[in-house]
């Protein structure tokens, strides 16, 4: 009897909760720190400051902005311009429910004309996980529009979305799931779970968590969990082709993505480095920010 009480509670209480859950507006979590651009019926956040040569900044899955809070200001004061660019369905750009919307082809698309809107003809591109998933894509498809990629632990081998992925399409027991799992008071455990340095996570996940209350968020998340994973040029058999330098740079304890994967990279891809940072997990420019910047600059100057 209590087994099927707490069996509707937990399938019925995302239905009631998630409005109190998703109380901000895109327009509120973007404030005065960057803009919207209207593109393809989405507003895509974008964060352009500073002045010099252009350097596109995309955040990993389930993060935003945020994540380049120490980053971008130091490329400004290394004198370059920095564009972030929050990803369909993150931060404060649009919650898309239309799939195709989410692969990785779509999401360099709106990249490429997020530029395209600010007067960019090319730029070096750093991304942070999906993001260097993304950078790779929009080299693939636009190739002399980067300058460079530096990849901060970048998703490659995946081909799909992950099995967890099918079950969200079940009808209400998916979208319990999905609710459930994306808790904000979640943010943090799964932080930590990806850092050999979780130090910082306790000041940071707050921040982070502020893109899961926006408005559309939870369906959102389930339109880009059973999307495709990339697009008709899937990075996994197209990143050979990438003839820019790519600079990749991955935390020795990397739990998600192992560094192995970076040594893969660099020997097939014909202008890739490497370099990694000891006592490190998947968020390199969180964890050990003072190594991970020495070498963000180390490739800028090549």
């Amino acid at each position: 009897m209590w087994g099927i009480i707490l069996f509707i509670f937990l399938c019925g209480a995302p239905y009631i909760f998630i409005g109190r859950r998703e109380k901000t507006t895109a327009e509120e979590l973007l404030g005065t720190a960057g803009r919207h651009i209207l593109i393809n019926g989405n507003q895509v956040a974008v964060y352009d400051h500073g002045s010099g040569p252009v350097i596109v900044l995309l955040h990993g899955f389930g993060g935003w902005q945020a994540t380049w809070h120490r980053v971008q200001p130091a490329l400004l004061a290394a004198g370059y311009r920095t564009i972030g660019i929050d990803a369909i369905g993150a931060g404060a750009s649009s919650r898309s429910q239309r799939q195709h919307d989410y692969t990785t082809e779509s999401q360099a698309r709106y990249v490429l004309e997020a530029l395209d809107a600010l007067g960019i003809d090319n730029a070096t591109l750093l991304g942070h996980s999906y993001g260097g998933r993304i950078a790779f894509q929009t080299a693939i498809l636009a190739p002399e529009r980067v300058n460079r990629i530096i990849g901060l632990a970048p998703e490659f081998l995946p081909k799909e979305r992950p099995t967890i992925a099918r079950i969200v399409t079940i009808p209400v027991i998916g979208y319990a799931l999905a609710f459930w799992t994306t808790l904000p008071a979640l943010t943090g455990a799964g932080l930590k779970a990806v850092s050999k340095r979780p130090g910082w996570v306790l000041t940071r996940q707050n921040e982070y968590a502020r893109s899961v209350h926006v408005q559309g968020h939870l369906v959102g998340q389930i339109c880009q969990s059973t999307a495709s994973k990339d697009g008709v040029k899937r990075v996994h058999d197209y990143y050979k082709t990438i003839k820019c330098p790519v600079f990749l740079i991955w935390g020795d304890g990397d739990s998600v993505f192992s560094v192995s994967t970076g040594t893969t990279l660099v020997q097939n891809m014909p202008n890739a480095h490497l370099a990694v940072i000891p006592h490190t997990g998947h968020v390199p420019h969180e964890e050990s920010f003072t190594e991970t910047m020495a070498f963000i600059h180390q490739a800028l100057s090549q």
